[in-house]
């Protein structure tokens, strides 16, 4: 799984403690890719856990089986005081910019691929995807979806 906006790594190190599954997580402040890859070797699971240093859209993503998103993006449509430091760019039209990346990424996913959104992302995924699943008793939307296999 891929955690897209992965901050200190928490999503991604207790699903490897969870499972035995690999996770990745894409990151643009590089003290937070640090903080996450140290959060990793603490609890041992380095080897199945690792963090890129990038805005998205800048990198490659990695092929996964599941592709996670917990409102990452958000950030850019808070005023000063509320943004976490000042040292990557954050702007209306950044926002609008990773909302529309991330909906042509999701469309170019392969079939079977599975989208898990946590507070949203900003946009909607593609009609490729259908929707499996909502939890609306926490306190943000929990959605689940899978990018239909257009030959079944």
């Amino acid at each position: 799984m891929v955690d897209i906006g992965s901050g200190t790594g928490k999503f991604c190190v207790a699903g490897a403690l969870a499972t035995r599954c690999r996770f990745a997580g894409l990151e643009h402040r590089p003290a937070l890719v640090g903080a996450a890859r140290a959060l990793a070797d603490t609890f041992g699971v380095g080897d199945r856990v690792t963090f890129s240093h990038g805005a998205f859209g800048e990198r490659p993503v990695p092929e996964a089986d599941a592709y996670y998103l917990y409102n990452p993006f958000g950030e850019n449509l808070f005023g000063r005081p509320d943004q976490l430091d000042a040292v990557v760019e954050l702007s209306d039209a950044r926002y609008r910019r990773d909302v529309s990346a991330v909906e042509a990424f999701l469309e170019d996913t392969r079939p079977g691929s599975y989208l898990v959104t946590y507070n949203g992302f900003g946009g909607d995924p593609p009609p490729s995807y259908e929707g499996l699943f909502a939890d609306w008793s926490t306190p943000s939307l929990l959605r689940l979806f899978r990018k239909r296999d257009p030959t079944a």
